[in-house]
């Protein structure tokens, strides 16, 4: 070849590489330059690991973006490990994936701290929609709000029925965090929020009557079942006692000295001892008796 055109060819390529551009991340182009026009953008969602990529397919654009609540000079995540991809400090997030940024001020959206009975691995919303905690199981609760940690950590048992605290659950984990009802009183259900015995709106149903719970289950003097006849109940039963050998008592009946011997008999008044018609017979066998003897003489 002719050393002039030679020398030529070369301070061509020089003047070329000097006036043209890197294709930065996110693009290519056959050389990795602009100097046959712009660069060629990746598909959405895709990125190229280095700047001046050179390829002549998006096959080059093999990177995924930094997940939300994360940032690279990118955007994405250059080494598909994730080590590219920097994470905000703990109660910050970025607005979107794929952010780009050099530092912790492009983690813009402030979290709110997971609630009690909530948690997530940060004990911040995780995304900050709202939906970043993760509720503890039915009847189970965190001892405090930014719980960081799985469901290990809902430590607290509901309040049973008849108890009642500041948050429906026991406070302290051991059991003596539910404060009692009054005794003949309790709570409509579990895990009963109050701070005082108002909660306690149930009352224990009265004598003559019963419930499953032994407590008018409604509130209104309703809910608790009127004892049929032949038995009885103390106040806050949960269902009625039959009176035994045989003995009888109206419905309603509200102690055992209800149970009477039925007519023809008779008995002690303790409302439980058996009764018998022995007395009665020999008494009218005895009368009898003196009658014939003073007819006789």
């Amino acid at each position: 070849m002719n050393k002039k055109l030679f020398a030529f060819i070369v301070v061509l390529c020089f003047i070329e590489v000097v006036f043209s551009n890197p294709c930065p991340y996110c693009t290519y182009s056959q050389n990795g330059f602009d100097t046959q026009g712009p660069c060629t953008k990746c598909p959405d969602g895709s990125c190229t690991r280095y700047t001046s990529t050179a390829s002549n397919t998006s096959s080059i654009c093999n990177c995924k973006p930094c997940p939300k609540g994360s940032y690279s000079a990118s955007g994405f995540d250059i080494d598909g490990q994730g080590s590219h991809c920097v994470p905000c400090a703990v109660g910050k997030t970025t607005s979107s994936t794929a952010t780009i940024g050099t530092d912790q001020s492009v983690c813009t959206v402030t979290l709110g701290a997971c609630p009690k009975g909530t948690y997530s691995f940060t004990g911040y919303d995780t995304d900050g929609s709202g939906t970043g905690c993760t509720s503890c199981p039915p009847g189970k609760s965190t001892p405090n709000t930014k719980t960081a940690g799985d469901l290990t950590f809902c430590t607290l048992k509901a309040c049973n029925k008849g108890k009642y605290s500041d948050s429906g659950f026991d406070t302290n984990g051991s059991g003596a965090g539910c404060t009692d009802c009054t005794a003949g009183t309790s709570t409509p259900n579990t895990q009963t929020i109050g701070t005082d015995k108002t909660v306690c709106i149930l009352k224990s149903c009265p004598a003559g009557s019963y419930s499953v719970s032994s407590f008018d289950t409604d509130g209104n003097g309703t809910g608790c079942n009127k004892c049929a006849v032949n038995t009885f109940s103390a106040q806050g039963s949960t269902s009625c006692t039959s009176c035994t050998n045989n003995r009888t008592s109206p419905a309603g009946s509200t102690a055992v000295t209800a149970c009477v011997c039925p007519q023809g008999t008779s008995g002690p008044t303790d409302g439980v001892s058996s009764c018998s018609t022995t007395s009665g017979s020999i008494n009218t066998l005895f009368i009898s008796l003196i009658f014939i003897l003073i007819s006789l003489f």
